[in-house]
């Protein structure tokens, strides 16, 4: 084979090497995104169900003060 054909061929297989890692780069950076989304919302809900736990104890332990005082 001609030299130029085989450097062609070096050079179109590195470049073909070189397109599927950005490729793959790419889809990681989105899927790094993706799942950081989802861990943000994950967070969120989990702040929130703990407000409402407290929010209850709260109300179930002034109802039980509130029986222990004789208004209920």
């Amino acid at each position: 084979m001609p030299t130029e054909i085989v450097v062609a061929l070096i050079v179109a297989g590195f470049g073909l090497i070189g397109t599927l890692v950005e490729v793959s780069r790419r889809q990681n950076n989105r899927d790094h995104g993706i799942t950081s989304g989802k861990i943000d919302e994950l967070a969120r809900g989990h702040w929130r169900m703990e407000r409402k736990i407290d929010d209850l104890s709260d109300r179930h332990l002034d109802h039980i003060s509130d029986h222990a005082k004789g208004e209920v």
